[in-house]
């Protein structure tokens, strides 16, 4: 798996990848870094979450309900 990323250039792309850190994963499972990848496997870096998806819909909901009352925000 390792190999893998370090071969398709992402972390050449996107320098804040780090793969000592940031976890990764086969097709939305956890995968260590010695994986052995199969023919078609999907190799996937998970972050941490820049933002709390509850809050945004929060906001987005509020936003919605202001717009539709004509109130800006």
């Amino acid at each position: 798996l390792k190999q893998a990323v370090e071969l398709s250039g992402i972390i050449d792309i996107y320098p804040q990848i780090d793969l000592t850190k940031d976890k990764t994963g086969i097709f939305g499972k956890i995968a260590k870094l010695d994986a052995i990848l199969r023919e078609k496997d999907r190799v996937e870096i998970y972050r941490p979450l820049i933002a709390d998806p509850k809050q945004v819909r929060k906001e987005r909901a509020a936003q919605g309900k202001a717009m539709r009352s004509g109130i800006k925000t």
